[in-house]
Order: C-alpha cells, then structure tokens, then sequence
C-alpha cells in the first residue's frame, strides 16, 4: 500500500504521539520511519524474512511494524514476549523489539545506527504480511494471517461509524496492540485519520482519565474486563473529556454498562469480532442489546443457526462457530459457542455448553469450564457468584453449594462432564486482552493462588507482628522482585495475584493455616502496589468460617489502601440437602 493511504497526517507538524520520549510530530515519525526502514533492510538475510514483532511502547512498536513492512517481512505479532512464546515461534530470522534474546534489535539500535549514516529516503510502499494470534480463550492459539490493506479496510468501515466522534480526539489506551483489537483501534486508526494516540498501554485507568482530560477530547479504548473492575473513587468526572469509550474483547454485562453511563455520561460501544474476522457487528446496549453489522459486512446464519459472514476485509466468507439468531432487519443475538470440544472418557464435552447452562443457575453470574487433570482427566469450573449464591455460600457452605450446582447440570449433562474442582471467584481472572485463556485459569487449581514459592518473589520483609488469631506484616518492595520484569514493564507494579499470594503465604507461615484454598471473596484492589512502597499486609483469621481476612495498606498513611479481600479454606459442612 502506498504511504499517502496509510497516514493521514495533512502537516509535517501534526501530532502524532504522545510516546515516552516526549510530543512526536509527523516530520519527527517521518525521519524515524525512514531511518528505522532503512537500517532494517540492511540486516534482513533474505526476502519476505520472518520478522517477530514484540514491543511495550506503541509507538515504537509503529515504527517497527511499517519498517519491516517496508522491507517486505512477514511480520509475525504474538501476545507477549514470554520465554514459551518465543520457543512456539518457528523459523524466526529476526527477533525485532523488546526481546530477552541474543540477537534481537530494539528499535534504539536502529535510530542511533540511523542518526550515525545521515538522511535516508521515506519508504513509499507497505508490501509485507502480517500474522497474529487468537488469544487462546478456547483452545491453543492460532496464527491468522493478515495483510495492511485488510486491516485498513476496516479502519475506513470504523471510520463510517465512529468518524464524527473521533475526529480530532486522542486516543488512550489500557489493551495492547499486540492483539489485533488493540492494533486497529489504539494504533492503526489514529495513524490513518490523522489523529494522535499515547503510546503507553495504562494500567491505572485513574491516571487514563486525568490524562484524558488533559488532553481534551479523547478517546478510551478499553476492555470488558478493564470496565468490569471499576472503582467508583475514580476520577470519574474526568471522562466528561471522553468522546467514546469503546469495548472488545467479550460481551459487556449490562450492568456494568448502566454503572459506566451513570459514572462518566458515555454508553460505551461494543465492538464484536474476532482474530480471525476482524471487525463483524457493533451495539450500545443500552439503547438496543442487539448487534449491527459494521458497514459492508453481511451476517447470516446456517442451517445449524451459528454465524457466517462475508466483509471486505475477510479474503473469503467466515463460518464461526457462534450461534447467533438473526432479526429480520439485519440485527442479531448472539446465544453462545458450540466449539470447545473435549472427550473424556469417550464422551464429547461442551465446555461453552457447561458455562451456558451454569450462568442459567441463580447462583452463577459468570462461568469458565476447562480440563484439569488430578489422577484423571476432569471438567472443572471457575464461577462468580450472585447476590443469591453468595448468601448461599455463607450460609449452607461450599460442598452443598457445589451439589446444588451439580444437581442443577445433571439433566442436561452426562455424568462425566459435571464439573468436580470448583473455584469461586470475585473476578474471573483475564489478561491484558480482557481474555482468560486456559492457563491464566489453571493458576486457580494449583494448590495455592498462582504457586509463588521462591524467595524471590516474596518481599522485603521489616517486620512481624503475631497475635493468637491476626498478625502484621511491614515489609517493602524491592526493585528486583521476580514478579515485576514482564509485568508492565514501563510501569512495573506488584500483580493482584501475586498481592493475594504474599496473603497466603504469611497466613500459612505465621496462622499456621493448612487447609485447602477454595475460593477468594470481596477482592478488591483500590491503588497500585509498586516498586520502593513500605506497606503493610494486615491478616485476620476466622477459625469458625475458615476464613483469612487480608488488607494491605501503606505504612505512612494507614487510610491508603492498596488491597483487600477474604481466602476461603475447605472445612466440615453441614451435608444436609440444599
């Protein structure tokens, strides 16, 4: 594709980022890109090289991924920049970005090697490929093959819908753009209308608001999951400088959209699509729970009622396997998956079926089933519970709250496929794409919350303060904790998981507690926990409920609360009916 079709800056001193090392304007992108192109060709081996594409700062990883199309790469973009996922790349030439390998080339490199050869010219034509990765949500991730004219394809269709309101906004953004949610709509689009984007990826959405007030107007791009896990003491009134708030990744609870609406005055947009089809449908729920089919794109249903759809930026019709009921004037619902198949013991199991006919309980508000194996292969279930099945929880316990449930799947199941491991949750934990692929989930079965054991990830310990059923631990947090690099690395914070693990494991050390966890309650995690903080992590134990109590605060203002919430442990229950 041609550069004029690709930017749509009208100026050299248009903004275009926001990026770490100060204000970016169209000239500034412009020397660089032709820099970075430049000095990239002169490393590539050999034609159509692979290119693995991984980088934190979005506009540096824009630099990088129109350099390498410019060299004709077949760019190969996966979610993260994990030691796993590396080793599942095959036949890479060149490892490109932020990579802990031998060999692989940051974009500093190149523009200092740029800025030591003189000017170069500016790249004029993109011809290279790009491959993503579906988020692994039901099944192993798989490579999806895509080229820059597709994908722009469906920035123009955006850009019927959203157009008006973008116009002159800067975009912000708390998903990244190594999925392609986040690569359309943080990256990609700013880039094509002329418009500028930040190029950090927040997880403060507080810090997003007040950065977006500053830069007035603006645009959230956000996920179900971000928007799901608000806090009300946000500084809400700062989205009266937010012209849309859009949301992908997964259906958004009705609820959750009434509670945005009612604390920043925006309906957000849902945007339904996949990897593999891009874009498909639209809604504002809150006007209409139906989906609208994005500009050009047609959506029909099969024979067997699952989705099938044709777009301009899909090289042939899509057969999915959502199962969806059609309206008469174009608008859908979606009903579910029928994909997610398992055998065990010679019997084909729904996993999207258990987690359908579990949300149909009046316990069960959100559901994920996956396999486990414990001896033998299983279905297990990570839940949330309602208002009714919390009430039930407390008061009937978890092992007749579990025979409930199995009661309640009984008709419609086989045996084998009733789930036998159960873990509640406050939150279905999710990645940064607001998805929870499988062994996001699996950390849930390991015994304790996410398996933290070494020294290393335990923090610096000041010290201890013991009662017969309490204690209080003051402690700081190192630079070099295991658990920050590849943890937001431009911002590197103490994970919730990890937080809800130091709880357990001082409960253990210092209670003497030794029963099974079972489940988590009322977590909440109200400020970021980061590197240099002298905090407090108060534990209260409920030897009746088998329950831990946890609070983690500052140390210098006990009012400042980083976190908070119960661990539940298995315990004798009342084995009456329930």
């Amino acid at each position: 594709m041609r550069f004029d079709s690709v930017f749509g800056y009208r100026a050299d001193g248009d903004m275009v980022c926001h990026a770490h090392r100060g204000p970016v304007c169209f000239a500034d992108f412009k020397r660089q890109l032709a820099g970075a192109s430049t000095r990239l060709r002169a490393k590539l081996s050999r034609a159509e090289a692979v290119v693995a594409l991984y980088c934190e700062d979005s506009y540096d990883f824009s630099l990088l991924l129109f350099a390498a199309l410019a060299c004709d790469a077949q760019l190969v973009i996966p979610a993260n920049n994990k030691r796993g996922t590396a080793q599942s790349l095959e036949e890479v030439d060149l490892w490109l970005g932020d990579w802990e390998l031998d060999g692989a080339l940051r974009l500093e490199q190149l523009l200092a090697e740029s800025v030591a050869t003189g000017a170069e010219a500016l790249p004029q034509e993109f011809a290279g490929g790009i491959q993503l990765f579906t988020s692994g949500s039901s099944g192993e991730p798989q490579r999806v093959h895509k080229s820059l004219a597709q994908l722009l394809a469906e920035i123009a269709a955006q850009q019927q819908h959203w157009g008006q309101l973008a116009e002159g906004a800067t975009t912000l953004a708390t998903v990244s753009h190594q999925h392609i949610y986040g690569l359309l709509f943080k990256v990609l689009w700013p880039l094509w209308s002329g418009r500028p984007f930040v190029s950090k990826t927040y997880v403060d959405v507080a810090a997003l608001l007040r950065d977006a007030e500053g830069m007035a107007p603006a645009i959230w791009v956000a996920s179900p999951a971000q928007l799901s896990r608000r806090v009300d003491s946000w500084p809400w009134h700062c989205g009266e400088s937010l012209r849309a708030i859009f949301s992908s990744g997964g259906p958004l609870g009705a609820e959750d959209a009434q509670q945005i609406q009612a604390l920043c005055g925006l309906a957000p947009i849902e945007i339904y699509g996949s990897t593999e089809t891009g874009g498909i449908a639209w809604r504002r729920q809150l006007e209409d729970a139906h989906w609208r089919p994005l500009a050009g794109v047609e959506v029909a249903s099969s024979d067997e009622g699952l989705l099938q759809v044709s777009s301009p930026w899909l090289a042939e019709p899509f057969a999915g396997q959502d199962r969806v009921q059609m309206e008469g004037d174009g608008r859908f619902r979606l009903l579910g998956r029928t994909d997610r198949i398992v055998k065990i013991e010679e019997k084909r199991i729904s996993l999207s079926q258990i987690e359908s006919l579990l949300c149909r309980s009046e316990w069960i508000a959100e559901a994920r089933a996956l396999t486990v194996r414990r001896g033998r292969e299983c279905v297990a279930a990570v839940a949330v519970l309602t208002e009714a099945g919390r009430e039930a929880l407390t008061q009937r316990g978890k092992a007749a709250l579990v025979r409930a449930l199995r009661g309640f799947l009984a008709p419609d199941l086989d045996g084998v496929a009733l789930p036998r491991l159960w873990r509640f949750v406050s939150a279905i934990p999710t990645n940064q794409q607001g998805k929870s692929p499988r062994d996001l989930l699996m950390q849930l079965f390991d015994g304790r919350i996410s398996g933290i054991q070494s020294a290393a990830m335990l923090p610096q310990v000041e010290r201890r303060e013991l009662n017969a059923q309490s204690a209080r631990v003051v402690m700081t947090i190192p630079a070099d904790l295991a658990c920050l690099p590849g943890h937001f690395d431009k911002a590197p914070v103490v994970p919730g998981v990890v937080q809800i693990d130091w709880a357990m494991h001082y409960g253990r050390e210092l209670l003497g507690l030794s029963e099974r966890f079972s489940s988590m309650e009322v977590i909440k995690f109200k400020q970021l926990l980061v590197p240099g903080e002298c905090a407090v992590l108060e534990l209260e134990f409920n030897p009746h409920k088998n329950k831990l109590k946890f609070r983690f605060c500052s140390d210098a203002d006990d009012s400042r609360e980083y976190s908070s919430g119960q661990l539940c442990f298995d315990q004798p229950f009342d084995q009456g009916r329930f």
